[in-house]
């Protein structure tokens, strides 16, 4: 028989933010597929007239090369917005889980927002060498630092709270 214990208020918070992340990720999702099906679908050699016609200029560009780029770009874009849309549901059936106090649910929060620390390290180390390489400007690059060391320290606080005691205990003494 499964015991009954209130859900921890973090919990809720954890929940409704992966709420939130879940409906972003699957409006992304569908405009990166939405894009990707309109770029598939262009007639490059229309473009082509049109821009020719307007710049009264002879054509230097490939029409082939062209049309392979905008092709790799649709199907590109296709491709990340169906993964886009899939973690997207995936957030959604988290956020169920959390709420019910499913043991998997904590578990895979655990793990995407471990993943989301790693990658936001590697976003700085990468950013800040291609900033240092490309003289970009100061400020834009410390916006994008602070940025960053702000989602590092919620996803820290986060992971420290879905290790807590209490909440571990939540979910274990919540039964399907």
């Amino acid at each position: 028989m499964s015991q009954s214990m209130k859900r921890p208020f973090g919990i809720t918070i954890i929940a409704i933010l992966a709420i939130v992340s879940g409906v972003v990720l699957i409006f992304g999702g569908l405009s990166s597929l939405v894009s990707g099906a309109f770029f598939a679908s262009i007639s490059i050699e229309n473009v082509l007239t049109e821009i020719q016609q307007q710049e009264q200029q002879p054509q230097t560009l490939d029409v082939a090369e062209l049309h392979a780029l905008v092709q790799l770009l649709g199907s590109s874009s296709i491709v990340m917005g169906a993964i886009v849309l899939v973690i997207g549901i995936g957030y959604l059936v988290v956020a169920y889980g959390l709420f019910k106090g499913r043991e998997w649910a904590r578990t895979i929060i655990v793990i995407l927002t471990t993943i989301s620390i790693i990658v936001q390290i590697v976003f700085i180390i990468t950013t800040s060498m291609l900033n240092t390489a490309m003289h970009h400007d100061a400020n834009t690059s410390l916006y994008h630092l602070v940025d960053q060391i702000i989602g590092i320290a919620i996803n820290g606080i986060i992971l420290y709270y879905l290790y807590r005691p209490s909440v571990k205990e939540y979910f274990k003494k919540i039964q399907p």
